[in-house]
């Protein structure tokens, strides 16, 4: 399986920050994130549209597949620093079958 993560961004939100990011699936199987991590968050949490907490986020084979404001995304929480603007950081999912998989962000 292959995924290549591509737009990835956090966006400052409060005290907070969401991130989003697609994912871009040329494998024939499915897959799904079943964590994030980030040096800049003490706690990540997968979301529903509505906010709801998820376990997994599913990934289609031969897909695009979209962590967006609208949809599923990934909430960071009790920031260990300020976000500045236009910054780089890494985000890394965690993948039921691939593994880890760190995607390099810029902040907003």
């Amino acid at each position: 399986m292959r995924l290549m993560p591509e737009h990835g961004r956090v966006v400052r939100n409060g005290d907070g920050a969401l991130f989003f990011v697609d994912i871009n699936s040329t494998g024939m199987f499915e897959d799904a994130i079943v964590r994030a991590e980030t040096p800049i968050a003490k706690r990540t949490q997968l979301l529903t549209q509505t906010g709801e907490p998820l376990t997994r986020i599913p990934v289609p084979p031969t897909s695009v597949m979209r962590l967006h404001p609208g949809g599923e995304r990934v909430a960071l929480s009790e920031l260990t620093r300020e976000l500045k603007a236009g910054e780089v950081v890494i985000v890394t999912l965690y993948f039921e079958k691939s593994g880890a998989l760190g995607v390099v962000s810029s902040v907003e």
